[in-house]
């Protein structure tokens, strides 16, 4: 996994010195396998890991990461005892979640509270931040260590949207320090406030795209310089070469009946493991040998092939959908553009029926 290590060291260095990185592993590490990404960035040196699923929150911690985990809102009062079994800390935006930790708290514990300031998805309204926080920062056994926004955007009107909302953050936190109450930790960007160079005074970003080398902007609006996918290959085997003789009536990807002889290959991938049909007017191919092979058809659990050229392939031959094989590559935004769809969602539809090797050498 040195990609994710050089990718962090590359958003170090887009950053203000002593900036602390909140590193989010939400949705299974953004598809990438939730424990073994977790290992990597804490021993990285990340200030915190942050994730909205509980479960997975746990997995991290039963792996033996004794940091901090930062819990995404998501739950409800009633689970916070749950959450401080695990030393994880809750995000908090309304009473009765801070009410309910204090209940819950043996000891002053940490937490750290969402405002809304423009999202319109989750946390405390702007408008009525500062006395909330105030507020939960008086209750017994709860300490506000850190307070947050997320305003997010994917391209350069965004960014003129999102530059504003990191304002308003400012503000409300300088009139917390006015009121005496100093925020250890405070956060307002994300992976696309770093690249774009947004501005604002805090001392934390939480960054999830851009560790994983992902782009959160549309194509062409922001340059990923330092950043590479820590996604290196998606690949399979031949499980089956049909060689069909002229004439054969063979049904698919519609081709119904064959003029000239065709040799097809399957893999054991499908739609089940993240693979689509490509979109109308879209072209889908794999690499065999160093070169393209048409994509047939996506069906449930395989994938069709056109093997003109390949009649001598045989069952085991090594096939990638992602990834390099001599001079040819597949990209993941390719392989996400003939899905039409964004490189993260393509990713995320690459399902746990594929097995995860991770490599440790500075290759990746």
């Amino acid at each position: 996994m040195g990609t994710l290590d050089r990718n962090c060291r590359a958003l170090t260095a887009r950053l203000k010195p002593g900036t602390h990185i909140i590193a989010s592993i939400k949705a299974d590490a953004y598809g990438h396998g939730v424990v073994p990404i977790a290992e990597r960035l804490a021993a990285s040196g990340v200030f915190a890991l942050a994730t909205g699923d509980f479960d997975e929150a746990v997995a991290v911690r039963r792996a033996g990461i004794a940091g901090k985990i930062l819990m995404f809102g998501g739950n409800l009062p009633d689970a916070m005892g749950d959450l401080l079994e695990h030393d994880l800390i809750p995000t908090i935006y309304n009473m009765a979640a801070a009410e309910a930790v204090s209940k819950a708290a043996a000891k002053p514990t940490a937490v750290y509270i969402k405002v809304d300031c423009g999202l319109g998805r989750l946390g405390i309204l702007a408008d009525d931040a500062v006395p909330f926080i105030l507020a939960v920062s008086r209750l017994p056994n709860v300490v506000v260590e850190g307070v947050y926004t997320h305003v997010p955007f994917g391209d350069r009107a965004g960014a003129a949207w999102s530059q504003g909302g990191l304002r308003r953050f400012d503000s409300i936190i300088a009139a917390l320090a006015k009121q005496g109450l100093n925020v250890p930790i405070t956060q307002a960007r994300a992976s696309a406030g770093a690249l774009m160079g947004l501005e604002d005074s805090c001392n934390a970003v939480c960054a999830g795209h851009v560790l994983y080398g992902l782009s959160p902007m549309v194509a062409g609006e922001a340059t990923m310089d330092g950043f590479e996918p820590i996604l290196r290959s998606v690949q399979s085997r031949l499980i089956h070469v049909g060689r069909h003789p002229a004439g054969r009536d063979v049904a698919i990807g519609g081709l119904y009946g064959l003029n000239t002889a065709k040799v097809t290959g399957v893999i054991a991938m499908g739609v089940t493991n993240g693979l689509r049909m490509p979109a109308r007017g879209q072209r889908a191919s794999v690499l065999l040998r160093g070169r393209r092979v048409p994509v047939i058809s996506v069906s449930l659990e395989h994938t069709t092939l056109d093997l003109t050229g390949f009649e001598d392939a045989t069952v085991g031959e090594l096939v990638t959908a992602v990834g390099r094989d001599g001079a040819e590559r597949i990209s993941i935004e390719e392989f996400a553009g003939w899905q039409e769809r964004s490189p993260l969602e393509a990713i995320m539809t690459l399902s746990k029926r594929l097995p995860f090797r991770y490599r440790a050498d500075s290759a990746g």
